[in-house]
Parts: structure tokens; C-alpha cells; sequence
């Protein structure tokens, strides 16, 4: 072969044998689909065909170039290094959008310089540079380069070479970058279909325990019934509370777990407590919701019939109550509700004060449950119906008050049996708690015997008597005071309530002593000095009294 033919052919097949690397290098990177492996395979490939010290890949994020991938590197210095477009001879690669190099980059003053490359340089002891564009289309990528670590001058051969192997790589990354979004679509998509299905079972559960709770409503079972369906449809483990706390149904739950109310037509009905579980809170809160509709029709339920109840016994009470009912007649509405009007021992009246209607209704309720009787709400008030004697009744009303924060005021009387005598014992009751409220004794038990003399405020006759004893004993001092716009009746109550002690009655009163001294000379003026005699004063203080209880009663 001619001396000057031989180089040529050598070119030649040193350019085949690199088409060769490229074409089985292009084959290995299509059969590439991660992103990682992709990076890796071309920085070896590129540092191998060059025969450079370092080969690095550089992809665009947003506006930085970083460098993602080195092969050759000495240290980790050069990795996660940013550029912006323009910026050192990556940058430049980046602007111009064309293949650039440099013989010594650290000396060379066409680049832009930044602190943090030229370091990364310096520790990497690079010299020539040369980059290329990973372009697709009309979309660069990045910059694939490849360093020295010693000056050089890259010549067009080595700038063709690594740009063909540059536009295999793009190709090769877009290809793995669809495969990782589709990876990533595909991950999505399963998780959304293991969300849905999810979704399904929880309906499906949810639509069940719809069902078996329609069941319970149907068949007229109670709340245990539904603390068992939501333990055996959901794994929930359940107490029922009404509004004041109390449980209803299922076990006390510990501290922790999910509570979900019980709203009623009237308002807060009371809750479901839920112990702490292994069903997703999302989920245990819907069950949760599904059994409290359920819990608040039974209660509506049960509410409509107690009141429906009530009604009914209001309407025996108040016929039982009017003076001219026919007595036979009562007597078989009795009987129709259970009732054995001669077996009645006592009648208790619960009035409201103070602690509200609602309040004594349940008082009076609690109280004919534990004695085995009968209540029913009359003129403003509770009636109860006890077979049992007074003591008996006075001793549950007084462990009902130990029990409760709040206790209405309760009055007893004995009952004689039959209408008649359940009319004149209920009297009896509803003056014995009328005088309690007014004798400020609001929230208290007693019985009619247990007042005496002062029941005779609240009963027709009695009320004429005292009336005229009051007037008898002081009815000057009450005139005086009227007819002078004065206070000596008050004045004297509060001296004699407090054992004629100067200094606490003018403390009680807010006045001085000069005009209490004054007062009680005018009432010795009015009444004559025998009401300081302990047995007058006695009569005094009893009639000043009963004029205030006469007084506020009339009110």
C-alpha cells in the first residue's frame, strides 16, 4: 500500500470502528428505561470513546443546569453544582445552543467564572473542556461534557464524536424519561384504583350496617342492639350517652377515642363514644355517623312514645284532680293504665322550683320508678302516686337528692285511697310545697304534717284566722306604716329575728344606730311598751311573719 494511502485507511476504519461503539452503544441505551442508568452509561461511554480523565452530564432544572451524573471524578465536589444559563462553559453550551470548548478552562477569560465551579474544577484538576447539547427536537436537555486533567485541544473529530454520542443520549433519556413517567402514571393508577376500591369496601360496610340498623329500627329492638351491630358490622366497640353524660347502652369507653353527637328535632340528644380502633378515623367517623341517626330515631322514637304516655296520664291526672269526675268512671281508667286508685299510700306534687320543668319531670320520673308508682304532669306541676307510706317516700326523695346536683321542692301528704282521698291528699301536697317556696325553702322534702300551723296560710279557712290575727296584733304598726310611708313593721321583724341585737340589726337595715334607737321609739309609741315582754314579742314576731307569707302568697 502506498505510503500516503495508509493513513487514510487507518482513519477510515478508526471512524468505523467508533460508528460500530456508537451503533451497539445506541442499542444498549434503548434498552435502558431507567433515567439513572441511562445518565451512568453515557458518562462511561463518553470518558471511554474520548479518552478523557472525566466525563459529567449536566441536565436543565427549570433555570439551573446541575450536574446530575460524573464518571472519573477524583471526589463528590463536582455533583449538585448549579449554572445558570451563561454561566461557565456549561452555560454557554446552554445559550448557544452549539458544541464549545476550551484548551485550559480555568485560564481561559471567554467564560463567565463562578466561585463554585472553578473550585470544583480546581479540586478536579481539570484543564481542556469540550461540551455538546442533549437535544430532542426542538428541547435541549442539557450538556453532556468531557474534561482533562491536563491542557488540550479538542479537535472537530473529538466535537463529532461526542455529538453523536449527545444525540443518542437525549433520545435515549426522553425514552426513559417516558417510561418513568408512565412507571410513575402507573403507580399513580394503582394507587388511585387501591383508593377506590377502598372507597368501595367502606361503602359496601357502610351500606351493611345501613341495613342491619334498619333491621333494629324495624323490629322495635333497643340501643344494645345497635352497640352490638356496629361491634359486629364495623369492629367498633361503642357507649351511648345521653346528654347529661349517662350511659345508656354498651361499656364506658376509655379516654381517646372518637366521639360523634346525637342530634334530636329538640337539639343535643347525647353521644357516641367510640374506644380507640384500627378502622381508618375517616371511616369510623361515617359508621359512627350512621349508628348516631340511628341512636336519634330511637330516642325520637322513644321520646314520642313517653310523651304520648304522658299525655295520657295528664289527662287521667287532671280528671282525677276535678271535683265533679264520676267516680266509677275513674276508677276503670285507672285500671285501664294499671292503676289501683285504694292502693295509694301517698301523693307526692314536685314543683319546678328551682331547677326547671324538665328537671322535676325526671325527678318525679326517678322517684315513681323506684317506688313502684305513677307520675303525670298537672297545672304546672308533677304528680306522683306512691303505694307506699310517707317515711318510705320521704327517704327515696332524699336519696334521689344525694344522688342529683339539682332537686326540685317536694311536697308529701298521706293518701286515704280511692278519688276522694287522692284529691284532698294531693291538696295537702301542693300547699306543703307551695309554703316551702315561699318559706325560702326551694329545692327541699317535707311532708304536710311536718309544717303545722303554717299550711294554714294556703287553705281557705285558715287564711281567714291568721288574717285576723295578724291585724289583731299588728295591724296599728301595719297602718302606721302605710298611712306614713315607714318601715317600722320591717324594722321590728328583723330586730326580733335577731334577737334584739342592736348592732347586727343596724348592720342588716344599712342604717345607724341613732335611727334604729329612733325607730324602736316609735314603734313603743305605736304598740305600747308591752311588745318588749319576751311572750308579746313572741306574738309579734309570728304575726309579722305570716303577714309577709300572706303578703307574697297574694302576690
Amino acid at each position: 500500500m502506498a505510503p500516503d494511502v495508509a493513513p487514510t485507511v487507518a482513519e477510515l476504519r478508526r471512524r468505523a470502528d467508533e460508528l460500530v461503539v456508537l451503533n451497539d452503544l445506541a442499542r444498549r441505551l434503548a434498552a435502558l428505561h431507567d433515567t439513572r442508568d441511562v445518565l451512568d452509561e453515557v458518562a462511561r461511554q463518553a470518558r471511554r470513546l474520548l479518552g478523557v480523565d472525566v466525563a459529567y452530564i449536566m441536565l436543565l432544572r427549570g433555570d439551573l443546569l446541575r450536574i446530575e451524573v460524573v464518571d472519573g471524578a477524583m471526589g463528590s465536589a463536582m455533583r449538585g453544582i448549579e449554572l445558570e444559563r451563561g454561566q461557565g462553559l456549561g452555560g454557554q453550551v446552554l445559550a448557544t445552543g452549539r458544541p464549545l470548548w476550551s484548551v485550559s478552562y480555568l485560564q481561559d477569560d471567554r467564560f463567565p467564572h463562578t466561585d463554585g465551579v472553578d473550585s470544583a474544577a480546581t479540586s478536579e484538576q481539570l484543564g481542556g473542556i469540550l461540551g455538546v447539547p442533549l437535544v430532542v427536537g426542538d428541547h435541549t436537555l442539557g450538556v453532556l461534557l468531557a474534561a482533562e486533567r491536563r491542557a488540550r485541544a479538542f479537535v472537530a473529530h473529538d466535537v463529532e464524536l461526542l455529538a453523536g454520542l449527545a444525540a443518542h443520549a437525549a433520545l435515549a433519556l426522553r425514552t426513559a424519561d417516558l417510561f418513568d413517567r408512565e412507571r410513575a402514571a402507573a403507580a399513580e393508577l394503582r394507587a388511585v384504583n387501591a383508593r377506590l376500591r377502598e372507597v368501595s369496601a367502606s361503602r359496601e360496610r357502610a351500606s351493611d350496617l345501613r341495613d342491619v340498623l334498619n333491621e333494629v329500627v324495624l323490629h322495635g329492638e333497643g340501643l344494645p342492639a345497635v352497640v352490638a351491630a356496629l361491634r359486629r358490622s364495623a369492629g367498633l366497640v361503642v357507649e351511648i350517652r345521653d346528654h347529661d353524660g349517662r350511659t345508656l347502652a354498651g361499656g364506658p369507653s376509655p379516654e381517646g377515642g372518637l366521639v360523634v353527637p346525637v342530634e334530636l328535632p329538640g337539639g343535643h340528644g347525647g353521644d357516641l363514644v367510640a374506644a380507640p380502633t384500627t378502622v381508618p378515623e375517616e371511616e369510623a367517623v361515617r359508621l359512627l355517623r350512621i349508628g348516631a341517626t340511628t341512636v336519634a330515631v330511637l330516642l325520637a322514637s322513644e321520646r314520642s312514645v313517653a310523651e304520648a304516655e304522658l299525655r295520657t296520664r295528664g289527662e287521667f291526672v287532671h280528671a282525677l284532680l276535678s271535683s265533679g269526675a264520676d267516680e266509677a268512671s275513674l276508677l276503670r281508667r285507672a285500671r285501664a293504665n294499671g292503676i289501683d286508685l285504694h292502693a295509694v299510700s301517698t301523693v307526692a306534687v314536685v314543683d319546678a322550683e328551682p331547677v326547671g320543668a324538665a328537671a322535676a319531670g325526671t325527678f318525679a320520673a326517678r322517684l315513681a320508678a323506684e317506688l313502684r308508682g305513677w307520675s303525670a304532669a298537672h297545672a304546672g306541676q308533677v304528680v306522683v302516686l306512691l303505694p307506699v307510706p310517707v317515711e318510705q317516700a320521704r327517704a327515696a326523695v332524699a336519696r334521689l337528692s344525694a344522688a342529683d346536683v339539682a332537686t326540685p321542692t317536694t311536697g308529701l301528704a298521706t293518701g286515704a285511697g280511692g278519688p276522694a282521698g287522692i284529691r284532698a291528699s294531693h291538696e295537702e301536697a301542693r300547699q306543703t310545697a307551695a309554703l316551702l317556696i315561699a318559706l325560702d325553702r326551694a329545692g327541699s322534702c317535707a311532708a304536710a304534717d311536718d309544717l303545722g300551723l303554717y299550711r294554714s296560710l294556703f287553705s281557705r279557712s285558715g287564711r281567714a284566722d291568721l288574717t285576723a290575727f295578724v291585724r289583731a296584733t299588728v295591724g296599728p304598726l301595719l297602718d302606721h306604716d302605710r298611712d306614713r310611708q315607714r318601715d317600722l313593721a320591717v324594722t321590728l321583724e328583723t330586730y326580733l329575728e335577731l334577737a334584739r341585737h342592736h348592732a347586727r340589726t343596724c348592720e342588716a337595715l344599712h342604717i345607724h344606730a341613732n335611727t334604729l334607737y329612733q325607730r324602736l321609739d316609735r314603734i313603743t309609741e305605736v304598740l305600747g311598751p308591752r311588745w318588749k315582754e319576751p311572750g308579746r314579742a313572741l306574738e309579734l314576731q309570728v304575726a309579722l311573719r305570716l303577714h309577709r307569707l300572706i303578703a307574697e302568697r297574694a302576690d
